[in-house]
């Protein structure tokens, strides 16, 4: 049986008693990606310490969301956290008991930044799920220079997702209620460079909200500059049976049609459908979990 006191996350509200946005931030979603909570770590001691002031509305948010994920660290205890998230009536996985706790503080919110980091090599980038004015503008401002959108479609589009609910997220679910969110994959899992991202993109959506004033000495400047550009998904390839990667892939890794990217242990090989880029390539990708996703560039 699991403890309670893990299935109730802290939840921080800072309320500036002024009429306003709610921006709220998210870390450890899954609970084997580090750069979330150290990134909200070092907003709240500058927040203590009056580098950071709120001018009106909210900030909101909760450090480590799946508590024993990231104990153990793990990527989930017993559900993908950030799939099929909505309240459950009976409530049966142990993540189904924080939907409970984090889909009120969604419903509530005007804009999300989820903080997420991924398994392979490669940059940060903003996943978009709206292309719409307001969400472009939004993602634009976190100071991360690639975008990546059309990721419920790619989701929903793929035969092998049975239940279409699988694309609901965080960011899913909060539009549902009106908020402007976006997931920010803030780089490798151990790049000490991830929490750099998450810190500056917090301080970013503050001053874009215009929830806070910010110190500029705070904003973190060694951060290596990637070139910008924009990728649409095409698609997810789920890995069904055993079977590995003929290269050392990499997040953004250009590849053209027909490339093999990966050979089952049958001799079956999984090649790219037409000319683009490899997203969140995971080559120790369990079986029947998304093995890699793709894209094209296509300019928002």
């Amino acid at each position: 049986m699991i403890d309670e006191k893990y299935k109730n996350p802290e939840i921080l509200t800072f309320d500036s008693g002024v009429e306003g946005s709610t921006l709220t931030v998210l870390g450890a979603v899954h609970g084997d990606e580090p750069c979330g909570p150290r990134a909200i770590k070092r907003v709240l001691a500058a927040i203590e310490s009056g580098k950071i002031r709120l001018l009106k509305g909210k900030f909101v948010t909760i450090p480590v969301v799946n508590l024993l994920a990231e104990e153990k660290n793990v990527r989930f205890v017993e559900r993908n956290l950030n799939r099929f998230l909505y309240p459950k009536e009976n409530p049966k996985d142990y993540e189904d008991f924080l939907d409970l706790k984090i889909c009120p503080v969604l419903e509530e919110t005007d804009y999300l930044l989820d903080l997420h980091s991924y398994h392979s090599k490669g940059s940060a980038f903003v996943f978009l799920g709206v292309r719409d004015e307001a969400n472009i503008s939004y993602a634009r401002a976190l100071g991360v220079p690639r975008i990546i959108y059309g990721w419920a479609d790619a989701m929903k589009a793929n035969d092998d997702v049975a239940d279409k609910r699988e694309a609901m997220g965080t960011t899913e679910y909060s539009r549902e209620f009106g908020a402007i969110s976006v997931t920010l994959e803030c780089g490798h899992h151990h790049n000490p460079e991830a929490a750099d991202v998450g810190f500056n993109a917090i301080l970013n959506a503050m001053k874009y909200t215009g929830i806070a004033e910010v110190d500029e000495d705070l904003f973190v400047t060694s951060i290596p500059e990637s070139e910008s550009y924009d990728i649409k998904m095409g698609g997810m390839f789920l890995k069904t049976r055993a079977g590995k990667f003929l290269e050392d892939w990499t997040n953004m890794n250009p590849v053209s049609t027909g490339d093999v990217i990966a050979r089952y242990d049958d001799g079956e090989e999984v090649s790219m459908p037409e000319d683009g880029f490899l997203v969140l390539p995971h080559k120790e990708a369990p079986i029947m979990s998304n093995w890699f996703f793709w894209g094209v560039p296509e300019k928002l």
